[in-house]
């Protein structure tokens, strides 16, 4: 999971819309590095600065590095007993009847199947475990961000990101993500603290 997911950049292409609609509010104060264009105040966010900065993006991702190799590694052992199984009946195929090897036959694939069935399984559970995880990093954020905008009344709150975004340029003069990164980290740690 070094490269960017399609969840990864799926997440920031919705963060970039949604940011950006979410905080159309009548302009009433006037906090550091807001652009007035007029009449209306607007700051970005680097996504990508956003996402690689912030802590629980980071641990959620380690967190699901570590449940796939573990997912990896339990069904490579999954498989490794039923080829050690495959072997085994193949050594003793010559003492075996028929009917024997038949049924063995029918056992081998009805585990296959079932390892098959188990490994969908675990992946889509892994899969939803992923996306509950998503979501809850996009509610802290739109959370913080709503918290913040109460003081700083931005009418825009854009999401710049140098892949697949929607914003071409943004003057690095009204770039809010550190403030925005420190705050999330920092509300963050208190939250694991308290856990």
């Amino acid at each position: 999971m070094k490269n960017p997911s399609i969840i990864t950049y799926a997440w920031l292409a919705v963060l970039t819309v949604v940011v950006a609609y979410s905080f159309l509010k009548p302009a009433t104060g006037t906090g550091p590095a807001a652009v007035t264009v007029e009449g209306k105040r607007i700051v970005f966010v680097n996504s990508d600065s956003l996402l690689t900065n912030y802590q629980f993006y980071k641990d959620a991702q380690k967190e699901f590095e570590n449940k796939g190799y573990r997912l990896q590694v339990d069904l490579g052992k999954r498989e490794q007993a039923l080829q050690a199984e495959l072997q085994a009946i193949q050594q003793r195929a010559s003492a075996m009847t028929q009917a024997q090897l038949q049924a063995a036959d029918m056992t081998l694939k009805k585990k296959g199947a079932e390892l098959q069935q188990y490994s969908q399984q675990k992946q889509a559970e892994l899969g939803q475990e992923q996306a509950k995880k998503n979501e809850e990093l996009y509610n802290n954020i739109r959370e913080y961000v709503a918290k913040v905008n109460k003081e700083n009344k931005y009418e825009f709150v854009l999401g710049y990101s140098k892949v697949g975004g929607g914003i071409l340029f943004a003057d690095p003069s009204v770039d809010v993500t550190k403030k925005l990164v420190d705050g999330l980290n920092k509300e963050y740690a208190a939250k694991k603290t308290v856990k």
